[in-house]
């Protein structure tokens, strides 16, 4: 229906009066978030100083709660994050946060405490305390690479992820970082020392690299010996030596403490990868030392020798030849420094009568081999050495272990190695029972 002249000059009368109040309510809240914006921005913070990690824009300080709990529980152990979480920076002006852990990630914390932050060991960072749960991890964080004469400068957001590819750490200002582990055409990420051990960051997150005065004395690794062991006994609980490949408890001693005493360093099998694509540096005098089977007797004499003298090793298991939960035996070498690594699923067996010894790598169906092998890395929980069954190696076996995901592998074959061989042919030199220190000494240099 129509609308009638005098109604719409009523409503038009009405409009004014509203509106007027509402633009002045309106102004006045622009002007109150003006003000309040500019008191938020006015809490600048210094930028730290080139060349550690430092914020380029950072933002406020905030207030820590301290409640008066005690945290040193932690201290010196890995600490689970419950849930994604901030972390801290600590400046003059007090803590800021500036990213994010990641829920599910073990930290290494360190030994301070302050209000309700504790320390993540080497690292600039901070967490709450109230953000940790107890790890039932316990792994030595550690590494035995040199680093470069070369820094990486990140942009301003970047990420830290595990040799896993698990984001540990959000991370918003720009950080530089001495390059341990350099990207290759197969691996994009730069790998750094994080928590005292290497972690990484995607190239793509690195916006330069530098010369850095970092000039050392130490010589580096030209060659590599990786020492054979095979099984382990005591003489004092009536065992006694088979063959030569049956080394004694007071011989394995004798050897890691010459290993020790003489400036060796055991390196684990990601830090020999990486220098063999030449993308990591090993210190002068750098040894591996591996076992093959994962024989019982491993666990029960030769395990606590090397937890002693705090020696890396690596395990080639059969895990066909184990139960199908990866026993806690091998659990507990492996968070002991004891890596585990690839000794076939059900390929540790005859089969090619006549090639080698017999090995049915040698013949075996290739479809069927690479199976098998990612049944054997996926056992031990993320693998990527291959130790070949008896030793026997052709194109046939190498090919299978190549496409089964294996990034190095090993045979029988004597000698060291060194950068430009084969990775998936490479010799090692035996260790056999009874030859007396001199020979060791000699074999590993």
């Amino acid at each position: 229906m129509p609308t009638s002249p005098k109604r719409t000059k009523k409503r038009r009368r009405l409009r004014f009066p509203v509106i007027i109040p509402g633009i002045c309510i309106l102004a006045g809240i622009i002007i109150l978030l003006v003000v309040l914006l500019k008191g938020c921005n006015s809490k600048k913070t210094d930028t730290p100083e080139s060349g550690s990690p430092a914020a380029q824009e950072n933002p406020s300080a905030v207030t820590i709660e301290d409640s008066g709990k005690d945290f040193s529980s932690f201290f010196g152990h890995k600490g689970l994050v419950t849930e994604t979480c901030n972390l801290y920076l600590k400046t003059d002006e007090g803590f800021l946060p500036t990213g994010s852990f990641e829920g599910g990630a073990n930290l290494e914390i360190g030994t301070e405490q302050e209000m309700d932050l504790v320390s993540v060991a080497g690292t600039p960072f901070y967490i709450h305390g109230d953000s940790l749960s107890p790890s039932d991890r316990w792994y030595r964080s550690e590494t035995h690479l040199i680093p470069y004469s070369e820094d990486l400068t990140t942009a301003e957001s970047y990420d830290i992820y595990d040799e896993r590819g698990n984001r540990i750490a959000s991370v918003q200002h720009s950080d530089t970082y001495p390059i341990y582990v350099k990207p290759n055409a197969d691996d994009n990420r730069y790998g750094i020392l994080f928590m005292n051990a290497i972690y990484y960051i995607h190239a793509d997150q690195v916006v330069s690299t530098a010369p850095a005065d970092r000039t050392t004395d130490t010589q580096l690794a030209a060659e590599v010996p990786v020492l054979m062991y095979h099984f382990f006994y005591s003489e004092a609980e009536g065992g006694s030596r088979v063959d030569g490949n049956y080394v004694e408890t007071g011989e394995l001693e004798e050897q890691l403490a010459y290993i020790k005493d003489n400036g060796f360093t055991a390196c684990t099998m990601r830090e020999l990868q990486y220098w063999m694509e030449q993308r990591a540096q090993l210190p002068y005098h750098t040894i591996a030392i591996t076992i093959d089977d994962a024989d019982p007797s491993v666990h029960q004499y030769a395990m606590p020798i090397f937890v002693k003298y705090g020696i890396n090793a690596t395990n080639f298991v059969i895990c066909g030849w184990q139960p199908a939960e990866m026993p806690y035996e091998l659990w507990e070498m492996r968070e002991n420094g004891m890596e585990l690594q690839s000794h076939g699923f059900l390929t540790h067996t005859g089969g090619c009568s006549g090639m080698g010894h017999g090995g049915l790598l040698l013949c075996m169906d290739h479809a069927a081999g690479v199976e098998d092998t990612i049944r054997s890395f996926d056992y031990v929980d993320g693998g990527f050495v291959y130790c070949y069954p008896f030793g026997d190696i052709n194109e046939n076996a190498e090919s299978i272990v190549r496409d089964g995901g294996a990034k190095l592998a090993f045979t029988t074959e004597g000698g060291r190695i060194h950068p430009g061989m084969d990775p998936l042919a490479l010799p090692r030199v035996r260790v056999t029972g009874g030859n007396g220190l001199n020979a060791f000494a000699a074999s590993i240099g």
